[in-house]
């Protein structure tokens, strides 16, 4: 009698731990689940975070360049920092054109990082449009999942980040 009661008690408790380790994978889906349908949303928000301190750099040094008089050149100075040098066209927007990598050195002037955004590498590419004898440079930077945006030289508007599936 003993040994039958030893092993239903040891039947339950391996019924129990079936149970419980089921439960435990289901939940783990579960989370990987959900988790895994919101790092699109993660990356989107993300990157318009990206493109909104963008805009914000670009409308400081055009700010600063009606401080310093409408200089072809913006100097800014930080505490701790090294100087940095920009280049401005005539409307007091950053603007590398003429110069190898131009949209590159934008960026890097103003973000002060790499090409890149949660371990993925931001592609930048210049466009160089000319509709009715005004040539428009874009800068677009984008993300391999679809994201981009465009900053426009001429104008230094920044667009809101477009998805593209």
């Amino acid at each position: 009698m003993a040994n039958q009661t030893e092993l239903n008690s040891r039947e339950k408790t391996l019924g129990e731990n079936v149970i419980i380790i089921a439960l435990i994978t289901v939940l783990m889906a579960s989370f990987l689940y959900y988790f895994f349908k919101q790092e699109q949303r993660f990356t989107e928000v993300g990157f318009d975070a990206v493109a909104r301190n963008f805009s914000s750099s670009v409308m400081a040094v055009r700010a600063q360049w009606f401080m310093d008089g409408q200089p072809d050149e913006v100097v800014l100075k930080e505490k701790d920092q090294p100087t940095l040098v920009l280049k401005v066209n005539n409307k007091g927007w950053i603007d590398f054109s003429g110069e190898k990598d131009s949209c590159q050195k934008i960026w890097q002037t103003l973000m002060a990082t790499d090409l890149s955004f949660l371990n993925q590498p931001i592609v930048v590419v210049e466009i160089k449009n000319e509709l009715q004898g005004n040539i428009k440079n874009i800068c677009r930077y984008s993300l391999s999942s679809g994201e981009s945006f465009d900053y426009q030289i001429e104008t230094g508007k920044v667009t809101a980040v477009e998805i593209k599936n």
